[in-house]
């Protein structure tokens, strides 16, 4: 098989260089799978490389098994022994071999945002704190920007002018560390600390590793932060290859740690490095690249390029302002449905409306129900962190492991059992006496302060944990079956029905626990050497863009969320200053923050296939509290915009008619526009009581983003979501 066919003179120079340090600047849509999938097939087949001498770094899970199906096609084989992963799954696959010199246990569980959140805030109630209070909050972020520093809790000291109350974090922290261990727990920063720790501190490990591997592949490379390079390095000897690709013009999460030095100064740690620069794109036209070369270029700090295609040039960027969020809506559905009726072969698929952030997306929302257009928003609740999907894999998790507290504590009314505050609470003093987590307590400790029935409902439970444990263990029955009845013997599916009255959400529920049986299956099926540990770390690993699939819907998502993906036709919407680029982006970082706006605006730019649209609507937006002004970058791609005075929503009536939308566009059923104050439940002037707040006059509406604004009794003025549960009227 030809594996350099239809490649070009860089791709190939990028795939066959055979020299030991290699950065590939691969700028957007210019097949850098394709050349980094390649280059491992060209490692094996021409070099002689055995696969299992090769370990490939991707930044997602979907990446890597898409470069693991790729490279099968490409060599013809299905053996093929090359690991891919990303970062932290290969920290867990170290971790699950070598922890055992940290005195820690190979059968640890991977605790999750949400856990890690519930363990602090349970630490913070101990020590004295409210639940959801400012320490419990300080203390998730204080702890989690240690750890993504790789610092050491036990080692840490805290600092006279740090963090407020950083000595009282320090301590939240050190129990934190603490109980992990005492539950056999890790969370996602220990995945990789713990793997940099080991290979740190005992040369041997080290040496094991290092001699497993000749050649490292590193996939979107800019995206690498201190802690992952440093990783890299440990991993790699003397003789040791390193190959990476990315593009520092994509850049766009160093508000995660994401260090752009490392690609731009690659040369200075492995000097001879070489540098191939593909600059040849496959996925846009060029009027579409146009407008991002012309917009990238305004940023100093990067590696001069520009791309061209020999793709059609295309139709222009299409730019388009509105006066109002609801205008901005109707006409980028307009657009979609004029697509729809005369573009052969569309569907809802190849579209994509990208924004700066996910609280844009509820006009689009309100206004695609309104008029039964099927969509889709990726970026908010996942699946494995919807409510029944994370109470069922507690209940999974306490198969494999009794001292996961977290779990344990989630599930222990679920269905209910009568353990109220007081109880839970005396459960947890019997824990602590008697150095049992809270599931051995009840399983071992005699005079436990329960009622009858709570004890009863409780040994049901261990009954139905140690019934199933053995059916895993036995292997007798299909794993779904063993999977679905523990779930329906526990009783989740009748509780289901108790907590929700909603007939449709209920249904929901149900669904998504028997998707999840059938994920777990299927996992079995394909990974068929894999255990049931594996599928709970796999389910734990799993990341937002992971969910992202195909179907008959547009498609609603953040363009951080859209990076590595693309589509025929892309609206990059709410494109006003103060929102993109976004004012506390540039006002705490900066030219550095500008730069990186500018860069995340180029990836949005570049998503599109065949057509971009660039919207905005100029009415008072409550995030930024002011009137829409053009966004700077529309300019900058050299994209002409209307000039006009901006329109404030508040204060002022439009200076210039409203868009009238294209007359020979067809609508739906539904002849008369949306308007959302039809069903908008506040108007000026309406006395509202707020739980916190008192009593208020509503001074200000803004239907579209379901905002009031509320002057209280006491002269205090304060914007409020209209919907929350805290507001009445009076």
């Amino acid at each position: 098989m030809d594996i350099y066919k239809n490649l070009n003179e860089r791709q190939k120079e990028a795939i066959t260089t055979n020299d030991q340090y290699l950065r590939i600047i691969a700028g957007a849509g210019s097949g850098k799978t394709r050349v980094l999938t390649t280059r491992i097939a060209y490692l094996i087949e021409e070099i002689g490389v055995p696969d299992n001498r090769i370990i490939g770094f991707t930044f997602t899970n979907k990446a890597a098994e898409e470069m693991s199906a790729r490279l099968k096609k490409l060599l013809d084989k299905e053996n093929i022994v090359a690991r891919l992963s990303t970062f932290h799954a290969f920290g867990a696959r170290f971790l699950r071999e070598d922890i055992g010199v940290l005195n820690r246990s190979r059968g640890f569980i991977i605790y999750d945002e949400e856990d890690v959140k519930t363990l602090i805030r349970n630490i913070a109630v101990d020590r004295g704190h409210e639940k959801r209070g400012d320490i419990s909050k300080a203390a998730i972020e204080f702890i989690g920007r240690q750890k993504e520093k790789g610092l050491d809790a036990f080692e840490y000291k805290p600092r006279p002018f740090g963090y407020t109350d950083e000595k009282e974090l320090t301590e939240i922290w050190r129990e934190y560390e603490n109980r992990l261990i005492a539950m056999g727990c890790l969370d996602f920063a220990d995945l990789i600390n713990k793997t940099i720790q080991i290979l740190e501190k005992y040369p041997d490990v080290r040496a094991k590793w290092q001699n497993r591997y000749d050649h490292i592949l590193v996939d979107e490379f800019q995206d690498t932060n201190d802690i992952q390079y440093k990783l890299l390095k440990l991993l790699m000897r003397k003789e040791s290859s390193l190959y990476v690709v990315g593009d520092p013009d994509q850049t766009i999460y160093t508000w995660r740690g994401a260090n752009e030095g490392i690609i731009m100064n690659m040369d200075r740690d492995f000097p001879g490095t070489k540098t191939v620069i593909l600059d040849q794109n496959y996925r846009s036209t060029q009027q579409i690249l146009n407008a991002a070369n012309k917009l990238i270029k305004h940023n100093k700090n990067r590696v001069e390029k520009d791309l061209f295609t020999s793709n059609v040039d295309g139709d222009p960027v299409v730019v388009h302002f509105s006066e109002r969020d609801v205008d901005e809506v109707k006409w980028i559905f307009d657009q979609i449905v004029l697509m729809r009726l005369n573009v052969p072969g569309f569907s809802y698929r190849k579209v994509a409306i990208l924004m700066r952030a996910n609280y844009l997306t509820l006009p689009f929302e309100k206004f695609f129900i309104h008029k039964g257009v099927p969509y889709q928003i990726y970026g908010g609740i996942r699946f494995f962190q919807r409510r029944e999907i994370k109470d069922v894999l507690a209940f999974l998790r306490i198969l494999v492991n009794e001292k996961d507290d977290v779990s344990f504590e989630r599930i222990i009314n679920i269905p209910r059992r009568g353990i109220g505050d007081i109880a839970l609470e005396n459960l947890k003093i019997a824990a602590l006496e008697n150095e049992y987590s809270l599931m051995e307590t009840i399983r071992y400790v005699q005079d436990l302060k329960l009622t009858t029935k709570s004890k009863e409902s409780l040994s049901y439970l261990l009954h139905i944990v140690d019934e199933t444990r053995t059916k895993l263990k036995s292997k007798q029955q299909n794993i779904g079956v063993i999977i679905r009845d523990y779930i329906t013997s526990i009783g989740y599916f009748d509780y289901i029905d108790q907590v929700e009255k909603d007939e449709e959400r209920q249904e929901t529920m149900r669904a998504n626990v028997h998707v999840l049986i059938e994920d777990i299956v299927d996992f079995e099926k394909r990974y068929t050497n894999a255990t049931f540990e594996d599928y709970l770390e796999n389910a734990s690993l799993h990341s937002a863009q992971d969910d992202v699939a195909e179907g008959d819907y547009i498609t609603l998502m953040t363009v951080h969320m859209a990076k590595g993906l693309e589509y025929d036709y892309v609206f990059v919407s709410g494109m006003i200053e103060g929102v993109f680029p976004n004012q506390r982006a540039v006002f705490e970082a900066g030219h550095a923050g500008e730069e990186e706006e500018r860069r995340l605006c180029y990836v949005a730019f570049t998503r599109a296939k065949k057509k971009l649209f660039v919207t905005a609507n100029t009415s008072y937006n409550f995030a930024i509290s002011a009137g829409g002004k053009v966004s700077r970058f529309v300019e900058e791609a050299g994209l002409s915009a209307p000039r006009y005075k901006t329109y404030n929503a508040k204060y002022g009536t439009p200076t210039r008619p409203p868009v009238t939308p294209p007359k020979d566009v067809p609508r739906f059923n539904e002849p008369d526009p949306y308007d959302y104050m039809s069903d908008f439940p506040f108007a000026v002037n309406d006395i509202i009581e707020h739980s916190a707040f008192g009593s208020g006059i509503v001074t200000a509406i803004f239907p579209s983003q379901t905002i009031i604004e509320v002057k209280f009794d006491n002269g205090v003025v304060k914007k409020l979501v209209a919907t929350h549960k805290s507001i009445t009227k009076k």
